[in-house]
């Protein structure tokens, strides 16, 4: 018999809940289903955007306001995810969404009008690295984390046999 093999597992993933814009800077957003992420400046349509470090806020679902749900983006996040800890990943780890590619930047204030219906660093701040379509239901990945100065991989490669 050989040695036991060690599990490989994959990597940490989630799923996106609500896509949210708003038309007012610092104001509420509505759920939109989907939205354009644009490279180093974030949803378009939404009035938050710009080259800052909150070019996206993500809300993860277990943070929402006691009684959560809808309607989604009255917090300003823009995207709502559910299934992934967020408030655990590492400033600099980046997240797969289809085609686009985030990168946590740390937790955002809250908007004012919502500072008393979340808990403090609820809404965590992502750049975006990669431009995509993001939709209500699609996947959202771990992709890396920053480790000592360098990043892992953490997106599964197939074998080929």
């Amino acid at each position: 018999m050989g040695a036991p093999m060690s599990k490989v597992e994959a990597p940490p993933h989630g799923r996106v809940v609500a896509v949210c814009a708003g038309r007012v800077r610092g104001g509420p957003k509505r759920s939109v289903g989907q939205g354009q992420l644009t490279k180093n400046f974030g949803l378009s349509g939404d009035a938050d955007v710009g080259p800052d470090s909150r070019q996206v806020g993500l809300l993860d679902l277990r943070d929402a306001p006691e009684g959560g749900g809808p309607p989604w983006g009255a917090s300003g996040e823009n995207l709502v995810v559910e299934g992934l800890s967020l408030r655990d990943l590492p400033i600099g780890a980046t997240l797969r969404i289809g085609d686009a590619l985030l990168e946590i930047s740390g937790p955002a204030e809250p908007a004012p009008f919502s500072a008393e219906r979340l808990a403090p660093a609820s809404i965590i701040a992502a750049k975006v690295r990669l431009a995509g379509i993001v939709t209500e239901g699609d996947q959202v990945e771990v992709e890396t984390l920053p480790l000592g100065g360098r990043s892992v991989t953490m997106r599964m490669i197939p074998s080929k046999h």
